[in-house]
């Protein structure tokens, strides 16, 4: 959670404040600050003084967040010319290029990076990545493995290990579970964990409840997490806000302006956000990542909070025995996978998930396949989640399904290597390449307006979408979910339940290629649940903000009731 500082008696003020503006989420502010004269004063600081290579590096980075990428890859370029620090500039080059699609640049500079500095595996650990989201699963996995064997002390490397086994084409519960509590092992000893809290042992007062997250920004978390942010009644609870966000944006300052009270704790050390969270007096700290990138539970593993909970951002245990519960639905982790867990399931009789769509959405459009004369199916999950086993089912479903087409978005999708990957993947199962549709990077607003070319979606497996699943609801698309056997692939038939399409949720391969197919056959029906889809979905569970926070808060309340009574009573 560390970040680099600058020094303003070496560094340009306007950088300072420039870079400063980033991470404050002030967007606009840093633009201005970074002009033509601007840029000139650091092109001239460098003719003088070829090694301050510091100053280019803040100055390449404030232009890629203020959305100058173009001018940022060329300050980035020049780097390489002067930095004695060439891993870790083909490293930024190769995220610069993954976060604006261009994912075979990005693989060719990471790459690159490993091969300047090969003694640093976090730098094969960002290869490893852009390799599974280029497709080539196996060989990311692979390289992510040997990275946490050389590493073994780097916990967000092993973090991003386990997180990343989730999208193989196969899922083991039991592996699963004991690659989780060796990271715990490794990383959040049970001997770390305070065993006493001061906080008042009254079973009924308002609580203190704390979230922890590096996803207090623009992100799939934030959108599920912002309506139980409006829905709590704080009356019942006072809400604290623990951000792990190194570049926030102006859904970060939304966000911030909803929360009681709001800490950046990007930059501090673990051991001193649990003293802030332990100082703030929180009697509920849940955290919202899991281990996902930039996580927060070495926090947790010092137990700053009497009750602590992992809910909403990963499809797993943590593997943190100090983390007493994780929330979730009878749906998503039936009572028998309790064995798999390190926290103490609890249920949710109303689902785990509360859904607010994005307010710029288009409305539905008419079913593509009236115009068409034939099928789209289509998923615009992310490509790590597109293996062997799905792509194969896919290519069931289109070959009884002759004359229909498969539309996929995905990172890099318009790239003619991504591309040909894909293609040859289908062709693989028979499908023939001009029944393959892809497309890339889309802004927000034009990726849901791509649903309008979308007459099925089709969940993948064995990690199921959430954010993709209720987005293609909410344009009106029915979504075909496969349910497995732990949480990841569970989370398709609690959203599809949610809204009482628990129809389309198939136990077993062939279920699910001839619900997929029924629908296809009956195209007065599709169109009938396309235009009814968006009313169905606003007035069920999944969008009742106020109802889901007080489902939380009594959970929460339960939690705290059995920590006083455990305190008082021993």
């Amino acid at each position: 959670m560390m970040k680099s500082a600058l020094n303003a008696d070496v560094v340009p003020e306007f950088l300072v404040s420039a870079r400063a503006a980033v991470e404050d989420g002030q967007i606009d502010r840093a633009a201005g600050l970074i002009d033509a004269h601007a840029i000139e004063v650091v092109r001239q600081m460098l003719d003088k003084d070829p090694s301050r290579t510091d100053v280019v590096f803040t100055l390449a980075m404030v232009l890629w967040k203020t959305g100058r990428v173009k001018r940022a890859k060329e300050w980035y370029k020049k780097l390489l010319e002067w930095s004695q620090q060439v891993g870790t500039v083909y490293d930024k080059l190769g995220c610069l290029c993954q976060f604006t699609g261009r994912m075979s640049e990005a693989v060719q500079y990471h790459r690159k990076a490993v091969e300047a500095e090969p003694a640093r595996p976090e730098l094969r650990a960002n290869l490893a990545r852009v390799l599974m989201e280029t497709g080539k699963m196996q060989q990311g996995i692979d390289m992510l493995r040997k990275a946490v064997e050389e590493m073994p002390e780097n916990a967000q490397v092993h973090s991003n290990f386990l997180f990343r086994l989730h999208h193989r084409s196969e899922l083991n519960p039991q592996s699963l579970f004991d690659e989780h509590r060796r990271w715990g092992s490794l990383h959040a000893p049970i001997g770390r964990a305070k065993t006493s809290h001061s906080n008042s042992v009254e079973p009924d007062r308002q609580l203190k409840v704390g979230y922890i997250s590096p996803d207090f920004r623009r992100n799939s978390v934030a959108y599920f997490f912002e309506p139980l942010l409006d829905g709590h009644n704080r009356r019942e609870v006072e809400v604290y806000g623990y951000g792990n966000v190194e570049f926030q944006d102006k859904f970060t300052q939304r966000l911030k302006d909803k929360f009681d009270y709001y800490r950046n704790i990007h930059g501090l050390g673990e051991r001193a956000v649990a003293e802030l969270v332990e100082r703030d007096g929180i009697d509920i700290l849940v955290d919202l990542a899991g281990h996902v990138g930039d996580n927060c539970l070495g926090v947790m593993a010092y137990k700053p909070a009497p009750v602590q909970v992992t809910y909403l951002g990963y499809p797993d245990t943590t593997g943190v025995q100090a983390i007493d519960y994780r929330l979730t639905d009878a749906l998503a982790d039936s009572p028998e996978s309790q064995k798999f867990y390190t926290e103490e399931l609890v249920f949710l009789p109303d689902g785990f998930l509360c859904y607010r769509p994005a307010d710029f959405a288009p409305p539905v459009a008419p079913l593509p396949a009236d115009k068409n004369g034939y099928i789209t199916y289509g998923s615009f999950n992310n490509s790590c989640k597109i293996n062997d086993v799905i792509a194969e089912l896919w290519a069931d479903v289109l070959k009884a399904d002759t004359d229909s087409r498969l539309l996929l978005k995905l990172k890099g999708g318009q790239e003619r290597g991504i591309k040909s990957h894909y293609l040859r993947l289908f062709e693989r199962f028979g499908i023939s390449r001009d029944r393959i549709v892809l497309y890339g990077w889309k802004s927000p607003a034009e990726h849901l307006k791509l649903y309008g070319q979308v007459d099925i979606a089709l969940d993948t497996y064995p990690y199921n979408g959430a954010t993709t699943t209720c987005e293609a609801l909410w344009m009106g698309v029915p979504t075909v979910s496969l349910v497995g056997n732990c949480h990841a692939s569970r989370v398709g038939l609690s959203i599809l339940t949610r809204v009482g399409l628990e129809f389309f949720a198939a136990s077993t391969r062939q279920e699910y290629i001839a619900k997929a197919t029924a629908l296809a056959a009956n195209r007065q029906a599709l169109a009938q649940i396309r235009t009814s889809m968006r009313a169905r979905v606003a007035a069920s569970g999944l969008c009742y903000a106020k109802g889901f926070a007080r489902s939380l808060e009594t959970a929460y309340r339960k939690m705290w009731r059995r920590w006083c009574q455990d305190t008082r009573y021993g």
